[in-house]
């Protein structure tokens, strides 16, 4: 594209130096009342070299007028004694002083278009950045960077819009058995991959279908939809804890963990999405006091325990 410009530029120059050689000619022909009105072409053509030719219709219209001025001072005003020709000499001379003008100006206008394009296309970038950013924030909001899962935040919103759409459902409180022990004994690392085994586990047996979220430590939080009765639900939660009572190899290391589930309905057993949350935690707390690996039903009796379904 820029080839492309240049060759036209040069174009102009040179079809701007024939026209103006022409005049030359023609002036060298005619007469000193229609040499002013030649010179005044070819200042126009001196112009036009500027405007369309740029740095090669400067250098061209710099170095005819200067040729034509030394020629008409020299040949016509020193050597034949015509005084009247140094008018058009000083033509020449003030034409020289016109295109370095005009280039002056055009030059600096071109420079504030280009900053200005600069500034823009900085501006364009400085959005993007933002933007990304804004989505890296808001994503970091949201998900556990960890295992890529919803987090709390996510979860509790998404529990909010499920009871406003439907007005009922189901929360599955999910915590791994002693998992403190794999931290302590096998270090953070071993732990954070078996997390991220796990919250595959849960994210495969759930689906596209079934909201799943890492609400804490090793805890994760399920949302069934509405229309579920207690044994469907009771059936999805021990299916998900055999799922992840199955061992985990890591590096040739083979590692068990067990899990409890709580499990929590609204409207039954609460008005507020977060109280139905606390309400399938208390359950899954139950379910551990009454010997792990195990799913509990939440029960509004506060001197009785929670509904347990041993299997």
């Amino acid at each position: 594209m820029e080839n492309k410009g240049n060759k036209s530029k040069i174009a102009v120059t040179l079809a701007g130096t024939l026209a103006f050689s022409i005049c030359l000619f023609v002036q060298s022909k005619v007469s000193h009342e229609i040499t002013g009105i030649i010179s005044q072409i070819e200042l126009v053509i001196s112009i036009a070299m500027v405007l369309f030719g740029r740095k090669y219709g400067v250098a061209a219209g710099c170095l005819l007028n200067g040729a034509t001025a030394l020629y008409i001072l020299f040949a016509k005003v020193i050597a034949d004694g015509d005084t009247a020709a140094s008018a058009r000499a000083f033509v020449s001379m003030i034409a020289i002083g016109i295109v370095l003008l005009i280039n002056f100006y055009i030059s600096k206008n071109e420079r504030m278009n280009n900053e200005l394009t600069e500034s823009y296309q900085q501006a364009i970038e400085n959005n993007r950045i933002i933007e990304e950013q804004g989505e890296t924030l808001k994503y970091l909001a949201y998900y556990d960077r960890l295992t890529q899962l919803p987090n709390r935040h996510l979860f509790l919103e998404n529990l909010e819009d499920q009871i406003k759409k439907n007005g009922d459902c189901v929360v599955i409180y999910v915590d791994l058995d002693d998992f403190r022990r794999i931290n302590d004994g096998y270090g953070h690392t071993t732990g954070d991959e078996l997390l991220k085994r796990y919250a595959q586990k849960i994210e495969t047996y759930c689906g596209e279908d079934v909201f799943a979220a890492k609400v804490g430590g090793d805890e994760f939080g399920i949302i069934l939809g509405s229309g579920r009765t207690e044994e469907a639900i009771y059936q999805f939660a021990t299916g998900l804890c055999k799922v992840l009572s199955e061992p985990v190899n890591i590096g040739g290391d083979v590692y068990t963990v067990a899990a409890s589930c709580g499990a929590a309905t609204f409207p039954e057993h609460a008005m507020t999405a977060e109280d139905l949350f606390r309400c399938a935690e208390k359950a899954m707390y139950n379910a551990k006091a009454s010997g792990k690996n195990q799913v509990c039903f939440y029960t509004k009796h506060a001197d009785k325990k929670s509904d347990l379904f041993e299997r």
